[in-house]
């Protein structure tokens, strides 16, 4: 079978289109000025400083600890390692208060479509109050709290092997080497010794983002649900199905196709709002990378073009996670 040849472009509508791609042109040989001009300027400011440009300063030492690593890390370990230890404490952020954010969205997304009046009044109380209170108010208040209403290192609360003190939540962590053994926290003097810890502030930064973006994802899921037809939940109840496995088998999987777009905007924005915990000092990329690396290193544009390149990267990825569940469901339904 032999492939129709190509229409051609008549001469009129090239003379129509041809003014838009002058004008496509002109803009992008201004962007190219703009950007050479940027660059010769920010050398000849480096040379007349004599501050050094590039990311040779990656491998120097570091010189300051990080409150909180997922890897190992000192005042020893080069400035690339703070930035990869940055990197991860803003995703674990990230991932807890996607989850967290999630969960309490789909509870209120239905609570507002329950029956009961009480429940309703709530949830919508709750969608209300918490989406039209700015997200930092909510940071500094959460985290005030966890700072007054915990008691100090030699009161600290002991639930178990775990200790609870407004240093944070210490939790019992295990040694591989030399023999695998249970680590438990304890204190010694005015500190904590031993143990995993979880900072105040990413307590309070993890309850922040969850409850502001659970209330957005709470009308998101909402609308999702209201998109499913009403004859599906009356087949469901039809066999037998209880509302909850109507919900979770029935009604969610349809809801999902029409709000997992929407939801992963907000979870963008979610990670982009934990830029955040720099108010708190919570080391994240923007308290580590964007601030200390910055002013020990006299190489701001640097480390601000890290930030963004990070940040850029984490949203990339939710949109590539996000597209690629969408696909699933779709795939799943035969689209």
């Amino acid at each position: 079978m032999t492939t129709p040849p190509k229409p051609k472009v008549s001469a009129a509508v090239l003379k129509e289109r041809l003014p838009g791609h002058i004008a496509q042109a002109v803009l992008l040989a201004v962007v190219g000025w703009f950007v050479w001009r940027a660059v010769a300027n920010f050398q000849a400011n480096a040379r007349a400083l004599h501050v050094s440009a590039g990311f040779d300063f990656l491998a120097q030492q570091a010189g300051f600890d990080i409150a909180q690593s997922l890897i190992a890390f000192s005042p020893a370990s080069s400035y690339l390692d703070a930035i990869v230890a940055a990197a991860l404490n803003t995703l674990l952020v990230v991932a807890l208060a996607g989850t967290l954010s999630t969960l309490l969205g789909l509870l209120v997304a239905f609570g507002r479509l329950a029956s009961g009046g009480f429940v309703r009044g709530a949830s919508a109380a709750y969608v209300e109050v918490f989406r039209n209170i700015p997200l930092l108010l909510q940071i500094l208040f959460w985290y005030a709290c966890a700072l007054a209403l915990l008691p100090p290192v030699s009161e600290s609360l002991e639930l178990g092997p775990a200790l609870i003190n407004n240093r944070g939540v210490f939790l019992p962590g295990f040694h591989l080497q030399p023999a695998f053994a249970l680590d438990r926290p304890h204190v010694e003097g005015f500190d904590v010794a031993g143990g995993v810890a979880i900072l105040p502030e990413l307590m309070a930064l993890t309850l922040g983002l969850s409850i502001y973006n659970g209330a957005f994802l709470a009308e998101i899921f909402r609308a999702g649900i209201l998109s499913v037809p009403r004859g599906q939940i009356e087949a469901a109840a039809s066999v037998g199905l209880s509302g909850m496995r109507a919900a979770l088998l029935i009604v969610l999987p349809q809801a999902m196709r029409v709000a997992l777009p929407a939801a992963g905007g907000q979870y963008q924005t979610l990670a982009k709002a934990s830029s955040l915990a720099a108010a708190i000092g919570y080391p994240d990329i923007m308290q580590i990378v964007g601030g200390t690396v910055a002013s020990q290193t006299s190489q701001a544009l640097e480390a601000m073009m890290l930030v963004v390149a990070l940040y850029a990267a984490i949203n990339l990825a939710i949109a590539l996670a996000v597209n690629f569940a969408n696909s699933r469901l779709l795939r799943h339904e035969g689209r």
